[in-house]
């Protein structure tokens, strides 16, 4: 194992530093310049006004992502932004008198985000060129001021996101509603935009009104007609002055925070390198034991030799690193556990690791590759490879996206599958059947055909897996003589 020196240790650190300071030190490019944030105050400090406090926080975040989207085409702020955005802006929400348990109510930062992305859509150019967005433009076109003009607007944004979403949930239905705004409204001058959401969001009193000087405190307004007046402060002044004090005072704090979680990384460090030492060499005194763990039978002397040409042969390594050091686990078994493989060259696969000292397991397994050899068919789950390393068995499969019929059918949170699917399978299964009684040479009887071994693709199309247990007609004839009646397998 490598010993990193001092020199490597204090590049990393310095490499920390410097990932941290950036986000902590960035600012928010959303700007509440000219919002009437004062009537929100007013109305979000009025348990009754809850509704429509949320509406009004939620049009003056929708208004600084459109004027942002106006010259950037982007739907929101960075994701490295987020954070940074999100407690900027509660900041001066509070600043200026409203409640932090109104904004936590509105759901800031889920209900609201400070970017929207709608299904798949994060930029205005994305959002004009989607089907029938045409429709909401030729809807919406300022002034929106008659009660007419605005119910027209909306119907066409309504229509255009059932188009789009279909049946969503209400928050996906809040950010296309909210991303389809910013689009709009990124396309005309601020005014306008003020004019678009007061239609959209049914608010009024969101007119830009005059700067604040910079000696004036603003304060939470009694009352919606007080707030309105041009006495009062909107949130004139952009966010980045009124901090500029407040990140010199944050400076050594940011050093002793960056010291110590250099001090953290260092000490995972080592004890993420001893543990890797330790892991290695029990690793190799496994190794020299490990040929007691299988007996070593003609069948698997065969396979250890060559394989049949069509079978990729797998090598330890390269399984472990691609079910993450075993720890993808899909499914467990009778004769071993099955992983969820990512090979690097872009195979998917379902790899089953057949249980150690399991003279039963060597069997299934030699058992299994003899047979899958054998069998094509669209309905039996094909093999895509195996490995036979020292003490270790595994057999690669095509990897089935959907699971086992039994996680369907006995898993309280999966969606109920409908009759038609459910004929289809049992179709499906019956096909395969067919195949291995009446198409094989010699015909084949599975013997354990439950729900746990009914595989569903992508496409909810039903394969036979784990042939472990099969059984091959010694005379050829598709009635079976008579065989072990032993309980065999696992309950399915």
């Amino acid at each position: 194992m490598a010993v990193y020196g001092p020199g490597f240790l204090l590049g990393f650190l310095v490499f920390l530093g410097m990932q941290l300071l950036p986000p902590i030190m960035a600012e928010c490019p959303l700007k509440l310049s000219g919002s009437n944030v004062t009537l929100a105050a007013s109305l979000c400090s009025n348990n009754d006004d809850r509704g429509k406090c949320c509406r009004y926080i939620n049009a003056f975040i929708a208004v600084s992502i459109a004027q942002y989207a106006n010259s950037t085409s982007n739907l929101g702020v960075p994701s490295n932004l987020s954070d940074v955005c999100l407690h900027s802006i509660s900041q001066t929400l509070e600043l200026y008198g409203v409640p932090r348990n109104a904004t936590a109510f509105c759901g800031f930062g889920t209900k609201i985000p400070v970017n929207y992305e709608c299904k798949g859509r994060t930029t205005v150019t994305q959002m004009l060129r989607s089907p029938k967005f045409i429709d909401v433009m030729e809807n919406c076109k300022v002034p929106l001021s008659e009660e007419s003009t605005c119910k027209k607007c909306l119907n066409a944004g309504i229509v255009y996101l059932h188009h789009l979403l279909g049946t969503e949930d209400n928050i996906t239905l809040s950010t296309c509603r909210d991303a389809t705004f910013a689009a709009l409204a990124s396309q005309v001058d601020d005014a306008s935009a003020i004019g678009i959401a007061s239609c959209f969001f049914q608010v009024q009193g969101l007119n830009i009104l005059p700067e604040p000087s910079p000696s004036s405190t603003p304060k939470a307004s009694p009352s919606p007609l007080v707030a309105s007046s041009p006495s009062q402060h909107s949130l004139g002044l952009p966010i980045s002055e009124k901090h500029h004090s407040y990140h010199l005072t944050m400076v050594p704090g940011i050093g002793i925070a960056v010291t110590a979680v250099a001090v953290m990384m260092l000490l995972v460090l080592i004890v993420l390198i001893r543990r890797k030492s330790k892991e290695l060499l029990e690793s190799e005194n496994i190794d020299k034991k490990s040929s007691k763990s299988f007996p070593s039978t003609p069948a698997m002397r065969k396979f250890q030799e060559g394989a049949p040409s069509m079978f990729r042969k797998f090598s330890y390594k390269e399984i472990k690193k691609a079910t993450e050091t075993f720890n993808t686990i899909i499914g467990r078994g009778g004769f071993g556990t099955v992983y969820k493989a990512h090979f690097s060259d872009g195979l998917v696969a379902a790899v089953k690791r057949m249980n150690k000292v399991s003279e039963q397991g060597e069997h299934e397994f030699c058992r299994e590759i003899v047979l899958l050899a054998r069998l094509h068919h669209r309905h039996l789950v094909s093999l895509r490879g195996f490995c036979s390393e020292k003490h270790e068995r595994f057999l690669m499969y095509e990897y089935m996206a959907n699971g086992s019929l039994k996680d369907h059918l006995h898993s309280p949170n999966r969606t109920p599958l409908t009759w038609r699917t459910r004929v289809q399978i049992a179709i499906d299964v019956a096909n395969a059947l067919a195949y291995l009684h009446f198409y094989c040479d010699p015909p084949l009887c599975h013997r354990d055909i439950k729900s746990s071994n009914i595989l569903l693709d992508e496409s909810f199309r039903a394969k036979v897996a784990d042939f472990g247990l099969a059984h091959a007609s010694k005379d050829g004839s598709i009635c079976f003589e008579a065989v072990n009646t032993d309980i065999r397998g696992t309950p399915g």
